[in-house]
């Protein structure tokens, strides 16, 4: 992702819970270290001879697997049941604790290919720090920020090692279960190697950082031409899968009204375009100072990484649907700017 890591990783291991949210289907509710965001949620599958889990927590210190451990004991399985582990996406709260896990179960574990946004920055950290850096100059952060734009420690301290040879989590590939097999759906635009898991016949969906119950957006930066429109179109797959009645997120409670929940977050898409395009009415603009219009003071360094890296992503949204253009500067900074007005739909669904 990008950003400084939190001031120490270390959590409750009791703060777990765990609650059936449907025959053969636990919910693992995970604490977390970050601030404003407490918890992350993994999904305890039957099998005929175990569990299959999806996702499985944040890496970087030992508590956090203490938290996983204490978390499935709960469902009346232990860690030793695990036989596979499956990645929704490759981000440090889902996938962190994927090698130790698989390093002391000796489980398999599936993931999607496109797992680059993640491993790639533990194997070249200092490449992928220099590269933050350049994008950060340009878009003009603050000298004092920089560090924090370029810091590489959430990876490197929150992912607990490189997977060896994971298998493949494609489109339409199938994960046979206890409560039936579940048939995967790439799902781009968080990540690019989001994927969700279907359960048709009970009509229910693993669904990652697609959906939640609250509207907070995350799109990876730099690694797709228009991350917008794949979480977009993402969501009108999500939507066309006929009978869904329930969809299990990867923060938050579960959702029973999928429609509305998949109307939340495309609403809300939307109305950020609409914000990001009144702060380019206002002037030309770097991503920084576009981002200081639309949310006002960035009072800590993790927010100004976060709510910078989505306004990246927005922007390249409007310059790939011609709304926008960047220009870069003779000081080296880039300057974004409005192209002439058009009347102006909603793009990318």
């Amino acid at each position: 992702m990008v950003g400084p890591p939190p001031v120490s990783w270390e959590v409750d291991p009791h703060r777990v819970g765990a609650r059936l949210c449907a025959p053969g289907i636990w919910r693992l509710r995970l604490p977390l270290p970050w601030e404003g965001i407490t918890h992350v949620n993994a999904y305890a599958v039957a099998l005929d001879d175990g569990v299959m889990l999806v996702d499985c927590g944040s890496g970087g210190h030992p508590t956090l697997s203490s938290a996983l451990g204490g978390a499935l004991a709960e469902t009346g399985f232990g860690l030793e049941d695990v036989r596979a582990l499956v990645l929704t996406h490759a981000h440090t709260d889902h996938a962190g604790l994927a090698r130790w896990l698989v390093d002391r179960t000796g489980c398999s574990v599936w993931m999607h290919p496109a797992g680059e946004h993640v491993f790639d920055i533990l194997r070249a950290p200092e490449q992928v720090r220099a590269a933050r850096a350049r994008l950060a100059l340009r878009e003009g952060v603050p000298e004092g920020r920089l560090e924090a734009f370029a810091c590489t420690g959430e990876e490197c301290e929150g992912i607990s090692g490189l997977l060896v040879e994971p298998r493949s989590l494609r489109e339409n590939a199938r994960l046979p279960s206890a409560v039936g097999t579940w048939e995967v759906l790439e799902t781009p635009g968080h990540s690019p190697s989001h994927v969700c898991l279907i359960q048709r016949e009970r009509g229910i969906a693993i669904a990652g950082d697609s959906l939640c119950a609250a509207f907070v957006p995350w799109m990876d930066y730099g690694y797709s031409v228009d991350p917008v429109a794949e979480l977009l179109g993402s969501l009108d797959r999500i939507e066309g899968i006929r009978g869904l009645t329930l969809a299990l997120p990867g923060h938050g409670r579960p959702l029973a009204d999928v429609h509305a929940a998949i109307a939340l977050q495309r609403d809300g898409i939307h109305a950020r375009l609409d914000e990001l395009r009144a702060a380019l009415d206002r002037g030309p603009a770097g991503a920084y100072e576009l981002t200081e219009r639309m949310f006002g003071p960035l009072d800590s360094d993790l927010e100004a990484a976060e709510r910078t890296t989505e306004v990246l992503a927005y922007l390249a949204h409007l310059r790939a649907t011609g709304e926008v253009v960047r220009e870069l500067q003779t000081n080296g900074t880039r300057r974004h700017r409005r192209t002439a007005p058009v009347a102006v739909g909603r793009t990318g669904a």
